[in-house]
């Protein structure tokens, strides 16, 4: 696997242009029903796709189109109604390592400290031991936190919180990484700042991440290729792959979030996902 310069240790996506994914998760020909007393709701219908080792790919839609449908297919908390979900080439199962779920809130325990939140993943599939905890401390030192590991989650911002969030996902080391709009409830300036240091650390780690949004930029500027879905019930319509002139600079060096915004054919990029998402209103399940 390639190493990116831009980031020191970090790795990049198994695949290219003309080269077969190796996936370490796919959706093939999946759909997802939900049963209610009101009747069947379709939140997903016929959707194939494949994540290579150390992409990252977003999901972008229509609000309630079943972005989170498809994560919840992928986290083995949904079976599909057709078609199959796989994880390393088996049905997820959410009792493994395999998959780590962040959310849009953090929710950490406000009894417990920092360090005691992110090892509580550990502690639940019973894997917290000394060589573990060690890893975990030094994914919160990554993140800047190693001076608030005794403090409470009250006593943390909002960005702060989330990447104690991210440390206790990252902390079992799962092959696949599920983020579902994990910075939306921040404002526009912590958003950005985090965005570029979860990218940073998703890169260096080398972890393979599936990333739902609203945000076109947000996708553009993290991601290797972005997946356009339809309203409610979702198909994909159109899968993007971002460029390497957004991706590196003239030495190879991969860029940051921050500077892919800048970058000469970003807003080019913007144009092509709203024109497939214009006129697109969900107003369903996510």
């Amino acid at each position: 696997m390639e190493e990116f310069a831009g980031y020191p240790g970090a790795v990049g996506p198994d695949i290219k242009e003309d080269e077969t994914v190796r996936a370490v998760a796919e959706l093939r020909g999946a759909s997802l029903i939900y049963h209610e007393k009101r009747g069947e709701t379709a939140a997903v219908e016929n959707v194939s796709l494949a994540v290579g080792k150390g992409e990252f790919v977003s999901l972008v839609g229509p609000s309630g189109c079943g972005k989170t449908s498809i994560l919840s297919m992928l986290a083995g908390l949904a079976e599909p109604s057709r078609g199959e979900a796989l994880v390393l080439g088996a049905r997820p199962d959410p009792r493994t390592n395999a998959t780590g779920y962040m959310l849009q809130r953090d929710h950490l325990l406000d009894w417990r400290t920092i360090e005691d939140n992110i090892m509580l993943g550990l502690e639940v599939k019973g894997r917290l031991n000394d060589e573990t905890r060690a890893y975990a401390l030094e994914l919160l030192d990554m993140c800047g936190l190693t001076d608030f590991r005794r403090h409470y989650p009250r006593q943390l911002s909002g960005g702060m919180r989330q990447k104690t969030a991210l440390v206790r996902t990252l902390a079992f080391s799962p092959e696949l990484l599920l983020l579902d709009e994990p910075f939306s409830a921040l404002d526009y300036q912590t958003r950005l700042l985090l965005a570029n240091e979860v990218h940073g650390i998703i890169k260096r780690g080398g972890y393979t991440a599936v990333l739902v949004t609203h945000d076109i930029s947000e996708a553009i500027a993290m991601s290797d290729r972005i997946l356009v879905f339809t309203p409610r019930p979702a198909r994909l319509r159109r899968e993007i792959r971002v460029g390497q002139e957004l991706l590196r600079d003239a030495e190879g060096r991969l860029l940051t979030p921050f500077e892919r915004r800048n970058r000469a054919g970003f807003n080019e990029y913007f144009d092509l996902v709203w024109s497939e998402l214009e006129g697109g209103v969900g107003d369903g399940v996510e």
